[in-house]
Parts: structure tokens; sequence; C-alpha cells
């Protein structure tokens, strides 16, 4: 058994400040309004290689002299309830059998494009990066000094992120750290001696007693070193919008498998209680379900999935929107369109995804990981306080979400708490498509102000420091005879000869050329939150800006190209562990993979001349 003394980390290997001024990140330049518009349909990574610097600051003879690029030790967050302020976790010195060390690149490793065959993004991540950081993070499951020294959490931590991005079982990756051809390479960048590697059990081990909140630690140790070097934006990256608005969020749920299968869609924890005290709701519900009353469910059901118990069923209907209200406004039916449901059985996991515009990505930032039939909106007001908790310097600007988030009171916490304009999908209700109901309420049902006679309003702008937007008329009726919401006709309709209702509205007199005025914040005329939007759903701003909205489906798409659609692991907490590790990567590999386009790239144009 080797044994390693592994000090405390030292100023080189840990980034102490929050800002570094000097990183050349923090030039990076993004497109004008129009060219963000006209590349929508390239992909990502050609619209990256159009940007005036991209080229320059990330390709490798830039980047490589600021090696290694340090990370932060993110402070441990107390437990909710708890008011003691968030302490950055220590690593006291001992014996390991393992000892991870930043290795610099190879000196074999230039911008030319041969050198980087057979190297790929987590090959690269692990020269980029120094993990130093981590080690008082993920030591912190260590209770003492005594008994055998275990492997450096650094290096397990390393090793469990190796697993995720190749999608390898634990006898798999203990396979691969054995092999000839790349366990050595792995052994020494991971910190391990190639005659003393961690069994099947010990990873397994060593991730079982780490704690969920502590993944999202290193998540957020990441988070904040691409902070602190400009990588990860801090103010808003929208073209046009000033340096003190803050950053772009798009929020998104994704649902997660559980590893075990589905037995009963009924079981609940009464299904883990003692048999007299169980309740089978299947039966209650009129099915078979099982009456326990048998050997096999002595410890628990027999149809309950132990190594899941947290894991739940729902039915999801493929729309965020409630079902659609039949053709008659008071019909006590609703249908709701045939197709894309399917049923799930696992989990639920939420991510805050900061858009940056300058870079054509997504940053993802862990959120609340819950089963799978908590709704959408439960778990973001609680997602939203923890980000804050955790990431302080970081303003928000705008949140981009869509109709699952469109509740009041998630509008009402953007509005009030955060300060944000709410790019939030409308949430359609029964009523909305009424002309009645419209006119009544004083708004259609894209929530544009209405005037009393069926006019809907123009958009004069959103005041960003009283945090409202002011709506006017401009006597339109002047010009359009017809209203915009026409009322049915009624049996006591006026006679042909008689003047219009608008005829006599009091905002048509010359001296108020704007005509009537309606101020839109919190609420809209009527008091309601469910339509109320800070910009005007139909413009092409909201359309340009809501559209990013599909960053946050990228990262679904990233979490289950490493496998992660259905969970590897046992177990609520476990599965969330692997998510987050999925997140990891995917701010780890953002820069990993700019790296690697701008360093070909260049390569490509010195051997082009172009």
């Amino acid at each position: 058994m080797t044994r390693l003394w592994v000090p405390a980390p030292t100023p080189a290997q840990v980034l102490t400040e929050a800002h570094l001024p000097e990183s050349p990140f923090h030039q990076l330049l993004g497109f004008t309004r129009r060219l963000l518009r006209a590349t929508r349909d390239i992909p990502a990574a050609e619209r990256r290689l159009l940007l005036p610097n991209f080229v320059e600051t990330f390709r490798w003879t830039t980047v490589r002299p600021r090696l290694p690029l340090r990370l932060i030790v993110a402070p441990t967050q107390p437990a909710p309830g708890q008011e003691l302020p968030a302490t950055p976790p220590l690593w006291r010195p001992r014996t390991c059998r393992s000892q991870y060390v930043w290795l610099p690149p190879e000196a074999a490793l230039d911008g030319s494009p041969s050198a980087w065959q057979g190297l790929d993004d987590f090959d690269l991540l692990l020269r980029l990066f120094d993990f130093s950081a981590w080690r008082p993070i993920l030591g912190q499951r260590f209770a003492s000094q005594y008994g055998p020294p275990p492997f450096d959490p650094v290096s397990l931590g390393l090793a469990w992120l190796l697993a995720r991005w190749r999608g390898w079982s634990w006898p798999q990756l203990v396979t691969e750290l054995h092999s000839a051809e790349r366990g050595p390479g792995y052994a020494r960048r991971l910190g391990f001696q190639p005659d003393d590697l961690p069994s099947a059990s010990a990873l397994r081990m060593a991730l079982h007693r780490t704690a969920p909140a502590w993944v999202v630690q290193c998540a957020d140790s990441l988070a904040l070193s691409l902070l602190a070097y400009g990588v990860l934006p801090d103010q808003a990256t929208f073209p046009h919008d000033p340096p003190t608005r803050g950053v772009s969020l798009a929020l998104d749920s994704q649902l997660i498998a559980a590893r075990s299968h589905l037995r009963c869609r009924y079981m609940h924890a009464n299904c883990f209680q003692p048999p007299a005290a169980r309740q089978c709701a299947a039966r209650t519900a009129g099915h078979a379900g099982c009456a326990c009353d048998t050997e096999a469910c002595q410890d628990h059901c027999r149809l309950a999935t132990p190594r899941d118990p947290e894991a739940a069923y729902v039915y999801y209907h493929g729309s965020n929107q409630p079902p659609v209200a039949a053709a008659l406004p008071d019909s006590p039916t609703s249908t709701r369109p045939p197709g894309r449901g399917k049923p799930h059985f696992g989990y639920k996991s939420k991510a805050f995804n900061v858009l940056d515009d300058r870079l054509c990505t997504y940053w993802p930032l862990p959120g609340p990981y819950a089963a799978a039939n908590r709704n959408d909106h439960l778990q973001t007001i609680p997602g939203f306080a923890s980000l804050r908790r955790r990431f302080p310097q970081l303003t928000i600007g705008e949140v981009t979400a869509d109709a699952g988030e469109g509740y009041d009171d998630i509008l009402r916490y953007i509005y009030s708490e955060l300060h944000a304009l709410r790019l939030v999908d409308l949430r359609a209700a029964a009523g909305d498509a009424d002309p009645l109901t419209c006119l009544r309420r004083g708004y259609d049902a894209q929530g544009v102000p209405l005037c009393p006679h069926g006019y809907r309003l123009a958009f004069n702008g959103h005041d960003y420091t009283r945090h409202d937007s002011k709506w006017v008329c401009r006597q339109r009726c002047r010009r359009q005879p017809q209203p915009d919401i026409p009322l049915p006709p009624t049996p006591t309709a006026a006679p042909p000869s008689a003047p219009p209702a608008w005829a006599s509205c009091p905002y048509r007199t010359p001296t108020q050329p704007l005509g009537q005025v309606v101020r839109v914040g919190l609420r809209l005329p009527d008091g309601s939150t469910r339509l109320a939007r800070d910009l005007p759903v139909t413009s092409a701003t909201y359309q340009l800006r809501q559209g990013r909205q599909s960053y946050a489906e990228s990262r679904n798409a990233s979490q289950a190209r490493r496998h992660l659609k259905r969970s590897p692991w046992f177990g609520l907490a476990n599965s969330a562990k692997a998510t987050y590790l999925g997140d990891i990567l995917i701010l780890a590999g953002n820069v990993a993979r700019f790296v690697r386009e701008a360093t070909l790239a260049h390569a490509r144009s010195v051997l082009t001349g172009v």
C-alpha cells in the first residue's frame, strides 16, 4: 500500500481572488443584435468563429502560458433554516494512497492539428484546470485521521468524472485504469500510483459517503473560478444591453429515469412501513395491488423498489400548458391534444443555465433534485434562494422559462426579488379566447392591454428604473374603424346611423396625442399576474431573447450524451450526484471545447492563408 503525505493546497494551487481583471477572457466581444438574429440557424461552433476575438483569445498559444486555471474553494452552505455564514472547508494534511498534482501539458502539444489527434475534451480539461481546490470540499467525508490511509479525494472525484464522461460502470473504470494502453496516462493525471489503484467497491463507497451538496460545491468551485477569469459572464451579454444589467438565466427541468425499473405506479412512502401500517394505494384505486400478507413483503411491499424508494411515477403529457378549454367558455370539460405523452418513473433535475451570447453557449448551475412527481414551479423559488446564497455577486437581469414556470408566485418573485425581466412563456387559461372576457379584464390572450372599445394599445418602452412598461393607444381608433377585439352583436344594437361608441372617447382630443396610457408593472390592469410581462411577447426583441431558452434543452442533450437520461446509480442522492457531475463536465468541457475550436481554426487559417 502506497503512503503519500498530502499537504494543504497552496496559493499556487488555489484561486483566492474573486476577480482577475488581467484575464483576457474579460475582453470577449459578442455579436450585434442584427448579426445575432441573422446567424441563428448557423451551428454554434461555426458562429463562434465569426466572433471578433474568439480565436485570438482561446487559441492554445494564448491559453498555455496562463495554465493552470486554478479553482476557488467554494464555501460550505449552512443547512436550510440555519442562520450561519458560509465558510470554506479546510483540509487537514494527512497520509493518502494517492496524491493529485496538476501536471503541465506535454511539450509536444502545440498548435498543430496533428498534436491534438487522440486528445479528447476530458484529456484536455485535465491539462487546463488544477483541481486541487476540491480537496477540502471532497475531504469533508473524513471524520478523523484514524484508520488506513484513504485515496486522495481529488483523485477519486476525477475518476468519477472520467466514468461519467465515458459512460463506464465501476468495473469498466477499474479495467481501464489497469489497461496498458490508457491506464498509465489516466493514473498519472489523476494522481494514482500504477501499482495501487482503487477497486470498484472503493470508488462506489467513496461516492456513497459523499453528500450531494459537496458535489454541488465542486460545481460551484468551477463556476466561481470561471466567473473570476471572465469566461462565465457576470453581466448581460445580449447585444446592446448595458453592462450594469445582470446575466440571463434559462430555467428547465429534466426527467431522469431511476436505475430501478417500475413495478407499481402507486408506490409511495407507506410501502416501506411495517405491514400493519401499510395501505395499498393501488387497491384503494381499484387495482389488484398487493395485500402485503406474504413473507416477501415483510420489510417492504414486494412491488416497491427498495434501492430507489424516493423515485415516483408521473405521466408527462409532452406540454407544460394546462388542458385546452373546450369550445364553450363555460364548458365543464377540458381536452388535451393527443400525442406526445409518455410515462416516467424516477426523478427530476432542475438547472439554472447562465446564457452567454458572446460564446453562443450556456453555463449550467445545479439546482434542486427531486422525485419526478414534484411540480417544476415548486422547486423554482427554493432553487433561486439557494443560487443567490451560493453566488451572492451574481446579478440576474432576465429569466427565460417555459410555461411550466408561469405561476403567480414565480412571476412575482422574478419581478419583486430579482428585479429581472420576465421572459416566461404564457400559461393559457379558460377565457383567453373569449372577446367579452378580454374586454372585461382589459387585456388580450398575450397580455396586451386593451382600451374599453377593444383596440390594442401599443408598447411604448420599458422603464428599467421604475420597472414597468408603458402602453399607449395613440388614438388608434382614428386610423382603424374596426376594433381589434370586436364585440359580438347584441339584440339591442344601436341603429346604423348612430356614431360608434369610440367617437366620444375622452382620449381622442388633440391635446392627448398618446391617447390612453396604461402602465404595467407587477400586475395587469385587473390585478392579475399570469400574463404580465415586461416586453410584448409578439415583438421581435422578445422572440429573440426568449428563443435562447433552447440552450436549456442543450443541457438536457449534453446530459444524455453522458448516459445520464437514466441514472447510473441507485437512490435519489446518488442519482443527483451523477447529474451534478454531468453539469461539471459541461462547465469544464465548454472551456476545453473552445480551446480546441480556436486552436484548430487558427491552424487552418495559417495553412490556407485565410
